[in-house]
């Protein structure tokens, strides 16, 4: 056993357990695996000859290695990305053969994710993971966070912050704890919808940029003065808004290049589903379906957005939390507001459509779908950086744009 260390979790990080060969979505399909040194140097010491066979044919050196604890070797997939060490029925044979300690850092770690933030290990977990997202998003109580000292066995740090550290004394990143505790608050309250919790974050995101560069040190200050309620009176809904998140998101989809650049043959099927939803593949003018669109995107919100916006709010809270908000994507952190909204948006958007072409929706095919978004979007090579630039380029990095896309 190894040293305690101080965790900080939410609650619900205890209750997941691998289900292996009955996840209806497998980690060990569609995506690269990574080996690290140690584990890379196991393999080729293995006395199961069988075993031993089966690395030496299937695990590589990483010419393109970026560090010895994560990706110093690979495992060479099948033709349809499926690892090799998985049997007939979706089970490791690594872990049924060996045991747990043969298994490599990536695969014993996901879908947990680890900062370590000021000497506590936060732990989380990764919504590309079917069970964990189950687990995660159908909370309806929202996500409450725990605190203990325990054991930590074979682990990857995602990111590292000591916010007392000297090189932050200049930077927001100082007051990285105190951002994101108001930035959960915000999206945590259930005394308003959706939409305005997030307008409401994007308000504090964009003046907070404004406190930071006008006045640092009186930072702490601001957020802890920051009122809610006062930005809430300035946040109006504009249904035509809908018509021009669908023109956005049709240049994103366009970006993302579904066919060619996209493995998931589930994301696939939804895409599919969406461009018939909204009739993309008749090439008729987003304006002359403009009613159809409004009351598809005002009948979601009501019927099931409102009803299970505590799925949504999980999704943000624990994005959040596992994702260093708001420099997720840079220092930059209305860069960070702006991609969470983009995510979200991107999601609604997708959900539309897929109703607009079923006819049907339920909390459970509403977490089936973030949960292959995650997997597709987040661990996609290139989408999120592309994503941004483009959104920078076109000047969409503002509280105007935002509020279009709400």
């Amino acid at each position: 056993m190894g040293q305690n260390v101080k965790m900080r979790y939410p609650g619900y990080f205890k209750e997941f357990k691998c289900i292996g060969g009955n996840c209806k979505d497998s980690c060990c399909i569609g995506w690269d695996i990574d080996i690290d040194k140690t584990t890379f140097r196991q393999y080729y010491k293995v006395q199961d000859k069988e075993m031993k066979r089966m690395f030496q044919k299937n695990v590589h050196n990483n010419e393109y290695c970026t560090s010895y604890d994560v990706d110093y070797g690979k495992v060479k997939l099948k033709g349809d990305k499926r690892c090799p060490f998985l049997d007939e029925e979706n089970y490791c044979i690594i872990y049924s053969k060996l045991g747990e300690e043969y298994l490599s850092n990536v695969c014993t770690s996901f879908p947990r994710i680890i900062n370590k933030i000021d000497g506590y290990y936060e732990m989380s977990l990764d919504v590309a993971c079917h069970e964990a997202a189950r687990i995660l998003l159908l909370k309806e109580d929202g996500i409450k966070f725990e605190e203990s000292e325990e054991s930590l066995g074979k682990h990857i740090i995602s990111s590292e912050i000591d916010t007392k550290s000297k090189k932050y004394n200049n930077s927001p990143i100082k007051y990285f704890k105190e951002i994101r505790a108001l930035s959960i608050k915000i999206l945590q309250n259930r005394k308003l919808n959706l939409s305005e919790r997030l307008y409401i974050l994007g308000d504090f995101i964009n003046k907070l940029v404004d406190e930071i560069n006008d006045n640092f040190n009186n930072v702490p200050k601001f957020i802890k003065k920051y009122n809610i309620n006062l930005v809430n009176d300035c946040y109006e809904k504009n249904q035509l808004n809908y018509l021009i998140q669908i023109d956005f998101f049709k240049k994103m989809l366009e970006l993302l290049n579904v066919s060619k650049k996209v493995d998931s043959r589930t994301f696939k099927e939804y895409t599919k589903q969406i461009i018939a939803g909204f009739n993309f593949d008749k090439n008729v003018e987003i304006s002359k379906d403009s009613r159809l669109y409004i009351k598809a995107f005002e009948d979601y919100n009501e019927k099931f957005i409102s009803n299970n916006s505590y799925i949504f709010e999980n999704y943000l809270v624990n994005f959040i939390y596992n994702n260093i908000f708001p420099f997720t994507e840079s220092e930059s952190i209305f860069d960070g507001y702006i991609m969470l909204l983009t995510r979200y948006s991107f999601i609604r958007f997708y959900l539309v459509g897929k109703y607009l072409h079923n006819k049907e929706e339920s909390k459970e095919s509403i977490v089936e779908f973030i949960q292959v978004f995650s997997k597709t979007i987040e661990h996609h090579k290139s989408y999120l950086i592309d994503s941004l630039e483009y959104i920078k380029e076109n000047e969409f990095d503002n509280m105007e744009f935002a509020k279009t896309l709400l």
